[in-house]
């Protein structure tokens, strides 16, 4: 009766090992099972052909414990391996997928600077142009100046033409006028010159060649500054002449 009992008691302490994923448990269950197998045999006191009968049944079930350890050991590594290549797979996707986002951003970066290239070509031009046309303006302002600058000393000039023209023209008409009217004394005056000379006639004054003597003089003068005169018009003329007048 207490060789059954012993072993309904050694069956009961059995403990049914539950496959898992971790190896430590798998081990620390069979130790803890092959201790209290070894335990309970020590202890008992039934005879050697139940001891021997209960070995073969604990060796049937150790050799069923490890052959369901070496499966799911097994299993576990299977499973292990299945986590790694798929942890590798997800690894090499992310990796993929951030080369693929960093290569879409190259791009975009690659695509930003070709556009800011061109804008920056684009006002480079403009500013080429528009520097041109400032120096054109320039140019143009300065040759403004110029004109400006060269009508205004025409306009002086012209005008200092203009003012010694009149005024040589008026002292010319005066010269003319006092020639014509001392030019019909000249005659008078040598025939009163002449009498005088003769002692014919006591009505001729003592003055008469000197006043002779003074109008021919002023007539040679006259004649003379009436040339100069006609020379400056003609000076005048040139002059205007050369500067488009």
């Amino acid at each position: 009766m207490n060789n059954k009992t012993n072993a309904d008691e050694q069956d009961d302490d059995v403990v049914v090992i539950e496959q898992r994923d971790s190896k430590a448990v798998i081990y620390i269950t069979l130790a803890a099972a092959l201790g209290l197998a070894l335990g309970a045999l020590v202890g008992s006191s039934v005879t050697a052909s139940k001891w021997e009968k209960t070995y073969h049944q604990l060796e049937e079930k150790y050799a069923t414990i490890q052959q369901d350890k070496t499966v799911l050991v097994e299993q576990v590594e299977i499973k292990v391996a299945t986590v790694e290549d798929q942890v590798e797979a997800k690894l090499a996707a992310a990796i993929e997928a951030h080369k693929q986002e960093q290569r879409q951003q190259l791009d975009a970066l690659e695509e930003q600077v070709s556009e800011l290239e061109k804008v920056n070509m684009s006002l480079e031009a403009q500013l080429a142009e528009r520097k041109e046309k400032l120096e054109e303006a320039d140019s143009q302002n300065n040759q403004l100046v110029r004109q400006a600058d060269m009508q205004a000393l025409m306009f002086e000039r012209s005008r200092e033409l203009f003012q010694r023209e009149l005024l040589v023209k008026q002292e010319l008409a005066q010269l003319e006028e006092e020639r014509e009217k001392l030019y019909p004394t000249l005659a008078p005056l040598k025939e009163a010159c002449d009498l005088y000379l003769a002692g014919t006639s006591w009505d001729v004054k003592s003055d008469s060649c000197d006043r002779q003597d003074a109008a021919n003089s002023r007539i040679s003068e006259i004649d003379q500054m009436i040339q100069v005169h006609k020379l400056d018009l003609r000076q005048i003329q040139e002059l205007a002449d050369g500067i488009g007048l």
